[in-house]
């Protein structure tokens, strides 16, 4: 389908076997009122029917689309797809990504051109509210400060679920996804914004499945992504050469179980010397003060959450009391030494309980 040359969008979709999902996707595009866009799917190689239903479903809401062939990889598919937009405007989206309001594009563009006008830079990106579409109704009260967060603009907060709004110009600026490894993509380019410009939450939500959650357990899975974001915050890259595999082997198994990943960490931690894994755990203590924050908004959630608050409305004021007067204290080095021996305990002693139990 030809490329309408107003418009003001382009929504890029890495895809690999996603015939299940993205078809649902486009078509909720589709639907979206007073903005003009296109589509770009950047197929990793799938295998199976995503490009033919996807050209249907957007056939059939006649939304501009098309589709690249590139090689697989979320980080190359992304950039890829942004090579060959023509808005000025990008949107990355994840594939599962779902959207119930057809004015969720139009407001956020309106947003967006308010934020940079307030501010008189481009240097600003968007992202959306997250909200958990659930099969199982345990655990309210932890997706409900799950869902809080998303709404934050504080680091280790912003992911690629929730989409990305950015200028064409800014991505390049940023030098683009990051390559170099096939995870954390999305999180690296979140931190270069929070360091060379500014993020601002949209209006409006999108949806995402929690089935990985419901699976692994979400007190399992979200420990694991603090770890992943942890080390590759402070540079702990042999975790990820091993760990890969120690998720494959479990990745049908259903419960995560953290203690094999727990005892990767323990057999790497001083492969390069006493030195440089003391040096390791302090800088693992300083990101543990760094989020200690997470204590406060979880107080101000419970608060709002009783008083019927959707997530991320209500007010915080644990949080800026924690910000104002807490703060200071826990991120100064003295805290941060204390911080990783308590780290340290906590680590061991998970450790211990598990092979006990194993």
């Amino acid at each position: 389908m030809t490329t309408r040359p107003d418009c003001e969008l382009s929504i890029i979709i890495p895809a690999l076997n996603e015939a299940a999902q993205l078809p649902a996707l486009i078509t909720a595009l589709g639907s979206q009122q007073e903005i003009a866009i296109e589509i770009i799917v950047a197929d990793g190689g799938s295998s199976d029917e995503t490009t033919p239903l996807c050209r249907a479903a957007a056939h059939a809401v006649k939304v501009p689309f098309r589709v690249i062939d590139t090689p697989p990889g979320r980080a190359r598919q992304m950039n890829a797809g942004s090579r060959h937009a023509v808005a000025d405007e990008l949107l990355f989206l994840h594939a599962d990504t779902t959207i119930d309001d057809p004015q969720l594009l139009a407001n956020a563009k309106r947003y967006m051109h308010g934020a940079r006008s307030k501010n008189s830079s481009d240097h600003i990106a968007g992202h959306f509210g997250l909200h958990f579409i659930r099969a199982q109704n345990n655990h309210d009260s932890g997706y409900y400060f799950f869902e809080a967060k998303t709404r934050l603009n504080r680091r280790d907060c912003i992911n690629g679920d929730q989409g990305f709004w950015l200028s064409k110009a800014y991505l390049q600026q940023l030098g683009g996804f990051d390559e170099s490894l096939n995870f954390m993509e999305d999180a690296r380019l979140a931190h270069k914004i929070f360091d060379h410009g500014r993020w601002v939450t949209l209006p409006g939500r999108v949806g995402t499945s929690a089935r990985r959650f419901e699976i692994e357990g979400l007190k399992q899975r979200q420990t694991l992504n603090a770890i992943i974001c942890n080390f590759d915050r402070i540079g702990f890259q042999q975790f990820f050469d091993v760990a890969t595999e120690a998720y494959r082997q479990q990745d049908q198994t259903g419960n995560l179980d953290l203690v094999p990943f727990f005892k990767i960490i323990h057999r790497l931690v001083f492969t390069k010397g006493l030195s440089q894994g003391l040096r390791y755990w302090l800088d693992t203590g300083r990101y543990v003060a760094e989020n200690a924050w997470q204590l406060a908004f979880q107080r101000d959630c419970q608060r709002n959450r009783k008083a019927g608050y959707p997530p991320g409305e209500g007010e915080q004021s644990t949080l800026r009391f924690y910000d104002r007067r807490i703060a200071p204290l826990i991120n100064s080095r003295p805290a941060t030494v204390i911080t990783a021996l308590l780290t340290l305990l906590w680590f061991y002693g998970v450790l211990l309980i598990g092979q006990l139990r194993s």
